[in-house]
Order: structure tokens, then C-alpha cells, then sequence
């Protein structure tokens, strides 16, 4: 028994690692600390990073630990994964409320670091910049419940996936701009019940799927600008009964269908600038009647009917500019320049091919009567199109006399749309000359004295087969301006002739005088 004793007692001592060595220099016996038995601090300050080779720096307003609360990070190389160990770091600044990171290469971030959000419980503002960030998973955020900004711009963003933006109690503000996403899908903005701004500009967006912003039921304003969208729907727009603001320039819009913005109780800027419209539905815009700001402008309009606006109560600024007008009337612009609620109101429809032609009549009497300065200043722009007639020959007495009309104004200003211009080379080269003598150019309407405003021949055969063969006489009618005029018909002469005497009435009432021949 005691030699099986002894035997395990030697055995143990021949197993013991000597930790005391004698230095061959010093007499003296020093210990010698094996380090692999002792773990590393997990945390570095991210404030504070002196190694040149990391792969990640931050710029703070205080270098001192648990006291940055704003923090600027540049990642300078490609390599950093989800498990690094400078993510984690990020809890030795406790205090960050805003922190952005800016990639210098690409493909160095791949991914939102959620494992340096998750520790930052003041975090407000976050901004990720030229990453390369394909899709946002969901609850990328990992839940933040102070988050109020999320600023990702330019990071090649393709795919939001189902929650990608979930459970964000505080999130006020959301920037995609800039990035590649191609359709929005439902659910991906779940539970967000304060979220007030949603940009998604210069995307690729073409497909919104019906209930995409349901859940968006605070929302105030949505830019969906400079995206490649061809078709607006209700249920596309369901649950932003609050949404104020609503950006659709710069798309592939062709049309806009009844009731399409009907889900939108609050709107008051709907901006459809730069699209492809050639046809608005009657009731395109009906169910807005807080809409105070609608622009057209730079798109296909031919014709703007009369009851368009109708439903809108409230709208002090309508852009027409840049389509492809030949006239518009009184009638149609009247729910604009009269509105009771309004101080000041605009109508702006220069670079349009309009006639010059006494349908714009309507326009001398608004612009002399209005006393608002941003009105009559865009009546004054508005320009017209002549044909070979009277006004064009006293306007090249002019040309004449004076050397150089300012009232022309050079067509290329504007880039109309003309079949005519779809011909070979040679035809050009043939036709040159005569194009160059006989094409219409822009002339400032208010420019041309109203009294040679020429009538077209189907507003003088209307009038010829209400009334019969035109006799002495006066009559009351709306003409085609849409402003309440008082037409004086008689048989005198040998062609239609617009005569308006100018006599006012009432406010937008003249007293218009017509010759009209046999041969009218």
C-alpha cells in the first residue's frame, strides 16, 4: 500500500511545470509569467485607435471613453466581417447619439453592423454611405427604440426584404436615395409609428405592390422621384391618409386614372413634373380636397378639360409649363385664380405651343386685373404660337423698322414635339430654305394687341350653328376662353375678325364684336 502511495506522489511531481527559471545573467531568480493562461481586454476604445493597420478609424468629439456622443468612422480597406471584434468595441462610447460611417473602397462594408447598434442606447442618428450593402435584412436595426434617423444613400441597396424596417419606435426620418432598389414589397416598413419622412429617390423603382405603405399611417411626406414608375394606383397609396407632400417627378408615368390619389385625405403638394402624361381621367384628382400645389410641368399634355380640377377646393398654384397645349380656357384655371380661401394664387403655362388666337383672351383680363405680383409675372411669360396671318406680317413690319423684335421669342426655347421633323436627311437639305422662312416662332402673347387676336373657324361655326346665319344682333354666351363674353355678331365684311372692345362689366367680362362674312 504505502509503495503504490509513494509511487503516484513521484509521478505528480514529475508532471509540474516549472514556472521559475534561473537567468544565466543574474544570479538573482525572477518568475516568469506564462501570458497564454491570461485572456485579453475584450474592448478598445474606438475613439482612440493608434494602429495605422486597422481597418477602421473614428473621428470623435472627445477621445475619452464613455464620453464621444458624436462619432465619424472611415473604413480605408475591404475585410472587415460581421464578427470582428471592433463592433462590440463600440460599447466603450456608451454615450453615441450620432454616428456615421463613410466607405473609402468598395466592397469594404457589406452589411448594416448591427452588433455596434445594439449596444448604443442613445443612439438617434445613424448614417452608412458608399458601402455595398445589396439587401437589408430584417430587424437590421436590431429593434432600436431611439433611433430617430437612418441616413443610407448611395450603398447599391437593391433588396428590402419583409421587416427590413421593423419595430423603430422613434424613427422619425428614412433616406434610401441613391441606390438600386427595384420594387418595394409589403411589409418591409412594419410598425413604425412615427416615421414622418421617407425618401426613395433615384432608384430603380417600377413595381409598387398594393399595401406597400399600409403601415405608414403617420407619414407626412414620400419623394419617389427619378425612379422608372409607369403606373399610380389607390391601393398602391393605401394607409397615407396623412401624407401631406408627394413626390413623382422624373418617372415613366403615361396617365393618370380616376381616383388614383383617392387614399390621400391630407395631401397638399402632389409634384408629377418630368413624366410622359398624355391623358389625365376626369376624376384623376378627386378625393384632394386639401391639395394646395399641383405641378404638370414637362410632360404630353395636348388638352387640360374643364373638370379636372373641379373637386379641388383649396389649389393656389397649378404648373402647366413645358407640355404640349395648343389653348386652354377660363374655365378650366378658374378653380385656381378664384379661390376664396386664397391670399395669392398662380397659374404658370409658358413653353406650351399655344395658339395665338382669341381663346387666350381670357389671359389680358386676368393679367390687368390680378394685383398679385407672382401671377402677373407668369402671365406675362406665357407665349404663343402664330400662323401665316396678320400678326405674323405687322410682326416683320416691326423686324423691319426696329432691326430686332424683342417680342420673338427663339424657338429653340422650346423642343416640340413635330412628326414633320421626322424626315431624311436629303428632305432636310431640300426643305431647308423654306423651313427656315415659314416656321412659327414663340411670340410673348400680351406682346400682340388683343384686337388682332384672330378667331378660329371652328369657335366661328359654332357660333353660326347656335345662333343661324348671323345677323345685328347681341349675344351672351361662354365662349371656348371659358370667361362669361358678350359677342356682337354682324354681317358686315368678308372674314372673321376678333374686335373686343375692352368695356368691362364685371370683373372677366368683355364685350367682344365678331365680323363674320358669308364665306366665314
Amino acid at each position: 500500500m504505502q509503495i503504490a502511495i509513494y509511487t503516484i506522489i513521484i509521478a505528480s511531481l514529475m508532471s509540474v511545470k516549472p514556472i521559475v527559471t534561473e537567468s544565466k545573467n543574474d544570479t538573482t531568480t525572477r518568475p516568469k509569467i506564462d501570458r497564454s493562461y491570461y485572456q485579453m481586454p475584450t474592448f478598445i476604445n474606438v475613439c482612440d485607435i493608434s494602429d495605422r493597420r486597422s481597418k477602421l478609424h473614428c473621428y470623435c468629439d472627445s477621445n475619452k471613453p464613455k464620453l464621444a456622443t458624436k462619432v465619424d468612422c472611415w473604413i480605408f480597406s475591404s475585410g472587415i466581417t460581421k464578427d470582428d471584434p471592433i463592433w462590440p468595441s463600440f460599447i466603450s462610447q456608451p454615450e453615441i447619439e450620432r454616428l456615421t460611417f463613410n466607405v473609402r473602397i468598395e466592397d469594404a462594408l457589406t452589411f448594416i453592423p448591427a452588433k455596434a447598434i445594439v449596444r448604443l442606447d442613445k443612439l438617434k442618428y445613424i448614417s452608412i454611405q458608399l458601402a455595398t450593402i445589396k439587401r437589408i435584412p430584417p430587424y437590421a436595426f436590431t429593434n432600436s427604440s431611439t433611433i430617430r434617423q437612418i441616413i443610407l444613400k448611395s450603398n447599391k441597396i437593391s433588396t428590402l426584404e419583409k421587416h427590413s424596417f421593423s419595430q423603430l419606435m422613434m424613427l422619425s426620418n428614412l433616406s434610401l436615395d441613391d441606390n438600386h432598389i427595384c420594387e418595394l414589397k409589403r411589409d418591409v416598413f412594419f410598425n413604425l409609428p412615427n416615421l414622418h419622412i421617407l425618401h426613395l429617390s433615384n432608384n430603380n423603382l417600377s413595381l409598387l405592390h398594393e399595401g406597400c405603405f399600409k403601415h405608414l399611417n403617420n407619414l407626412i411626406e414620400l419623394r419617389l422621384d427619378t425612379n422608372y414608375i409607369s403606373v399610380i394606383t389607390k391601393e398602391m397609396l393605401e394607409g397615407l391618409e396623412n401624407l401631406s407632400k408627394l413626390n413623382l417627378k422624373n418617372n415613366k408615368l403615361t396617365m393618370v386614372g380616376n381616383l388614383a390619389f383617392s387614399e390621400l385625405w391630407g395631401l397638399k403638394e402632389l409634384m408629377l413634373d418630368n413624366n410622359a402624361i398624355e391623358y389625365i381621367s376626369e376624376r384623376a384628382f378627386g378625393g384632394l380636397i386639401q391639395l394646395r400645389k399641383l405641378t404638370l410641368s414637362g410632360n404630353k399634355l395636348t388638352s387640360f378639360y374643364e373638370d379636372v380640377l373641379a373637386d379641388i377646393r383649396s389649389l393656389i398654384v397649378l404648373d402647366l409649363r413645358d407640355n404640349l397645349l395648343t389653348t386652354i380656357s377660363y374655365e378650366t384655371i378658374r378653380p385656381v385664380v378664384e379661390n376664396d380661401k386664397a391670399l395669392s394664387s398662380v397659374v404658370y403655362l409658358d413653353g406650351n405651343p399655344l395658339s395665338c388666337d382669341c381663346r387666350l383672351a381670357w389671359i389680358y383680363a386676368l393679367r390687368n386685373e390680378t394685383k398679385d405680383s407672382t401671377l402677373k409675372n407668369a402671365l406675362e411669360k406665357v407665349t404663343c404660337l402664330t400662323e401665316n396671318n396678320d400678326i405674323d406680317r405687322n410682326l416683320n413690319d416691326q423686324i423691319g423698322e426696329q432691326g430686332e423684335n424683342p417680342n420673338l421669342v427663339s424657338h429653340t426655347s422650346y423642343e416640340y414635339y413635330d412628326k414633320k421633323m421626322e424626315r431624311t436627311e436629303f428632305e432636310m437639305d431640300d426643305e431647308i430654305n423654306i423651313t427656315d422662312e415659314t416656321q412659327d416662332m414663340p411670340i410673348k402673347l400680351l406682346d400682340i394687341p388683343v384686337e388682332e387676336l384672330s378667331c378660329p373657324k371652328e369657335l366661328m361655326k359654332s357660333i353660326q350653328d347656335s345662333y343661324g346665319h348671323p345677323i345685328q344682333n347681341e349675344i351672351r354666351l361662354k365662349a371656348f376662353s371659358g370667361i362669361h363674353t358678350k359677342f356682337t355678331l354682324s354681317n358686315v365684311g368678308t372674314a372673321p375678325r376678333f374686335n373686343p372692345s375692352l368695356e368691362h362689366s364685371k370683373p372677366g367680362y368683355f364685350t367682344w364684336s365678331f365680323s363674320v362674312g358669308n364665306d366665314a
